[in-house]
């Protein structure tokens, strides 16, 4: 992909991804005769869940409701789509600097 190919996707997929990880887990209720706290297969869920470490270094979560599921891994979908397509550019980046470097020029940075 060219240079300006993996800009375009970074654009494209910065408007929606997002970064975390989607769980999904089963639960017993809060009331003690249900068949949840005694069987296993009878517990509720599942139920989804993001999470995700903040900008401070702290632990964040939220719970998916099942009818926002999809978009939520659309926008995964997205921050893995960004997430190559920045290491791709990345490498020619790299790949310009090495030769710049061999040739005795000096490295310029792109704007």
């Amino acid at each position: 992909m060219t240079r300006k190919q993996l800009i375009r996707k970074l654009l494209r997929n910065a408007e929606t991804m997002i970064q975390g990880g989607l769980s999904q887990t089963t639960r017993t209720c809060g009331t003690p005769t249900c068949g949840c706290h005694t069987d296993p297969s009878r517990r509720h869920g599942p139920h989804s869940y993001l999470t995700w470490r903040t900008t401070e270094g702290k632990n964040g979560g939220m719970y998916v409701a099942p009818e926002h599921l999809q978009s939520v891994q659309q926008g995964k979908q997205a921050w893995e789509q960004f997430s190559e397509a920045a290491k791709a550019l990345a490498e020619i980046n790299r790949e310009e600097l090495k030769e710049s470097l061999r040739a005795g020029r000096k490295a310029q940075v792109r704007r």
